[in-house]
């Protein structure tokens, strides 16, 4: 979805609950600067208030006066909730803008999108690591794990080629670990070693290991499965040992359209295990896979299974992939740095995301809590679009500065735009207004426009709207 343009904008976008909060209502285009002395009606209205159109008592509405150029409103937000808020003048509506306000829980969180399964050249995607993480930061990413077949060092880099250069990508750690003798993938992000070298350069050492972890394997296991089960256990174990986050993935993934990675037995038996820190609800594995993915998932649930899910593209290719921007997560963090992501994922502060169709026009289908849905919808359609755009700069700069062809200037000149971005729609820090020089080259135009000519469009935000307007 493209931002919408906008003439008028708020600040901030998402507010406390039970907090008085100065709103700022601001022009986003220069001609659109508020006139000063005059009286404008701002009204908020909650989307989650008890209140219809024949019991209108969730309104409130407020007559504010601008002063150089903007308006500053201060209001107590009553309840977690989408907002709406209306600025009109003299009867007109100018603006419906969309505000979300927060318990202090989820407010103290940052929004990040990211992507924990992806792959490189270096095992069987089809570019450079360097490259893939320009390609992430370029669709609007936060965060995002390259999670090469049995292999973590690609990802290392990844953090040489951008060194000392501030990208706004968090690059996580990770690697899809394949224990010898099970079909079972498991990806291993936040850790701080391979797991699979242990069975790549010590084959024996890990068949020892596991031959002592089939008596692990619990009684209600079928014959079938327990060898590919005491191999699980094994994989799940040496990621925790490591530090490392343990995702179930794909299981109905269909590898060359042939047979389910996993058998749906033994797909329900990993997925009520314990032994998985996340589930890889939405995966490159394409519709037909996520759809089974998801009754899975609920039919667990419905037992008392509680996992924490995540969204992920594997994608191997960005040309033509089916999943890559669509697949991914939004993750609820204290802030965007590998430790807190990881912890956030193990506290089920997450939501799993679909996305259909084209940018002009995206739909969003989101999986979690009602509560992470909810703020998550308005995040997808008020902020993410505008952050993409201003990713995008970025991430193409990242691959250029790869191959030589600009310097870190560029990379972090659009980090930047993205930072002050993100600090103003959260209001954690105050926004940037029209300056003096702004406001007076305003007022000669406008005094130009209605003096000089017939009356048009522009004549309707002139503080004597009477007159006629010529389309």
């Amino acid at each position: 979805m493209l931002p919408t343009p906008q003439s008028y904008a708020v600040y901030p976008s998402v507010v406390p609950v039970g907090v008085e909060t100065l709103l700022t209502v601001a022009p986003a285009e220069r001609t659109f600067l508020l006139y000063d002395g005059e009286d404008y009606k701002v009204t908020l209205r909650p989307v989650d208030g008890d209140d219809d159109y024949y019991r209108p008592y969730c309104f409130t509405d407020v007559i504010a006066v601008p002063k150089n150029g903007v308006i500053c409103v201060p209001f107590t937000f009553t309840m977690e909730s989408e907002y709406l808020l209306y600025l009109e003048k003299a009867g007109k509506k100018l603006a419906t803008f969309s505000l979300y306000a927060l318990e202090a829980d989820l407010y103290a969180l940052s929004p990040l999108r990211g992507d924990l399964h992806s792959h490189s050249f270096r095992s069987d995607g089809s570019h450079d690591p360097a490259a893939v993480a320009g390609q992430f930061r370029e669709q609007g990413y936060d965060f995002f794990a390259l999670t090469d077949h049995n292999r973590r060092y690609p990802g290392e880099e990844i953090d040489e080629t951008y060194a000392d250069t501030d990208t706004g990508l968090l690059r996580i750690s990770g690697e899809e670990v394949h224990a010898p003798g099970s079909v079972l993938h498991v990806v291993h992000v936040g850790g701080n070693e391979s797991v699979a070298n242990r069975y790549i350069h010590a084959r024996e050492d890990y068949e020892r290991e596991v031959k002592a972890y089939e008596t692990r394997v619990p009684d209600h296991v079928p014959e079938e499965y327990r060898a590919r089960y005491a191999r699980a256990i094994w994989a799940t174990d040496a990621i925790h040992a490591v530090g490392g986050l343990a995702i179930f993935a794909h299981p109905f993934w269909r590898p060359g359209n042939r047979s389910l990675n996993l058998p749906v037995p033994l797909a329900r038996l990993f997925l009520s295990s314990g032994m998985f820190d996340a589930f890889e609800l939405i995966g490159g594995g394409g519709q037909l896979a996520n759809n089974r993915h998801i009754a899975l998932w609920q039919e667990a649930r419905e037992t008392g299974v509680c996992i924490p899910i995540v969204g992920a593209s594997d994608v191997h290719g960005m040309r033509d992939a089916e999943s890559f921007p669509d697949y991914f997560t939004l993750c609820f963090a204290k802030d965007a740095t590998e430790e807190s992501v990881v912890a956030a994922i193990r506290k089920g502060q997450t939501v799993a995301v679909e996305a259909t169709g084209l940018e002009y026009e995206r739909r969003y289908r989101v999986y979690g809590s009602l509560r992470l849905v909810s703020y998550a919808q308005f995040l997808l359609h008020n902020f993410f679009p505008t952050l993409t755009r201003l990713a995008a700069g970025e991430g193409v700069a990242m691959r250029a500065f790869a191959m030589g062809g600009t310097d870190a200037s560029h990379i972090a000149a659009s980090a930047r735009l993205a930072k002050r971005y993100r600090a103003a729609f959260f209001g954690r820090r105050a926004p940037i207004l029209p300056d003096e020089e702004a406001r007076a080259s305003v007022a000669r135009q406008r005094e130009r426009h209605l003096t000089e000519g017939p009356p048009t469009r522009g004549s309707a935000v002139d503080p004597s709207p009477d007159r006629e307007v010529q389309r």
